[in-house]
């Protein structure tokens, strides 16, 4: 019974010693820092591969052929539906229209995101109960939010309507989304509505990090409220600005959802910004080749403009490690 146990405890110590080699190799080979770099960083470049690399270098291949919705054979095109692209006036008006809308878009919400980023940077009674209200429409989906707003500016029934006859503002109700004359500039409204929280993030964050011994500094010099903005923030903020002025007149530029849910190009195409147009040619029209090839162009003018934009701005110059 003895020697049995010896026999027992011995392979349990082998077993428990060949264990300890096995997690001290494993040890080592996960501590070479080229396996980690491997391990880290290829199934995020996969990731990125099969979510952006494929499907851009598929529509950019789909642009050069003539692709029907109801046939799987692609017909070569070469270089045709580009050239119809570039001489059709109705793809350039689109293109008016979505430099409307992103530059409407991004005014607004950097004026009103940076004033909202001020007033909340101030300590005040109910700061955080604010904080969370001025949160919430960027925190509703936006096809609910545009169907609450499409409500809201109903022309029988909409809040909006009712309010400003009864203030006497207007003598009767209005078609707000339904009408060529403010169809645009009541979609801007509205998705500013929603986004401009994200530049008071951006700038409430920058305004935090400011060492409040400038400010100070300044009083003491005698400057006023505006000159203390002038001379201390604004010079403070111009590096998120620039951020900022970027990434949304990019984003509104791609804007698709909220047009779509407001107005779906309407009326009579006054709010059908790029995006809209390439949506409506490959679903409507089911040219997918030519949806493709307008959804290239558009990307390539985005590029050129992001170019330009580093170029001439050089916003890199405005940023400052402290």
């Amino acid at each position: 019974m003895a020697k049995a146990n010896n026999v027992t405890q011995r392979e349990n110590n082998v077993a428990s010693g060949s264990r300890l080699e096995y997690q001290r190799r494993v040890f080592d080979i996960l501590s070479d820092k080229w396996v980690m770099g491997v391990l880290t960083i290829v199934p995020a470049t996969l990731l990125f591969i099969f979510v952006n690399v494929i499907p851009i270098g598929w529509a950019v291949a789909a642009g050069f052929f003539e692709i029907s919705a109801f046939s799987p054979v692609w017909h070569w095109a070469g270089l045709s539906n580009y050239q119809q692209i570039l001489t059709n006036s109705e793809f350039w008006a689109t293109i008016r229209r979505s430099l409307v809308f992103a530059g409407g878009s991004v005014a607004i919400q950097l004026v009103v995101g940076t004033g909202f980023a001020l007033l909340l940077n101030r300590t005040f009674r109910g700061s955080t109960f604010v904080r969370a209200i001025m949160m919430l429409p960027y925190l509703i989906p936006t096809a609910i939010l545009g169907f609450i707003a499409l409500w809201m500016g109903n022309s029988q029934f909409g809040i909006i309507n009712q309010v400003l006859v009864s203030l006497g503002l207007i003598t009767e109700k209005f078609p707000w989304y339904g009408n060529e004359s403010t169809a645009m500039i009541a979609v801007i409204i509205t998705n500013s509505w929603k986004f401009s929280i994200f530049v008071t993030i951006m700038v409430l964050a920058r305004l935090q990090s400011i060492p409040s011994g400038l400010y100070e500094a300044a009083e003491v010099m005698g400057a006023t409220p505006y000159e203390r903005f002038r001379d201390v923030t604004l010079p403070n903020l111009k590096g998120v600005i620039f951020i900022v002025f970027l990434l949304r007149g990019i984003w509104m530029f791609n804007k698709f959802d909220i047009i779509y849910v407001l107005t779906q190009g309407g009326p009579r195409g006054i709010t059908t910004t790029a995006p809209i147009y390439a949506y409506k040619v490959a679903f409507n029209q089911l040219q997918l080749g030519y949806a493709a090839a307008i959804s290239t162009l558009l990307f390539v003018m985005l590029i050129a403009g992001a170019i330009i934009y580093f170029h001439v701005l050089e916003p890199e110059q405005e940023v400052r490690v402290e």
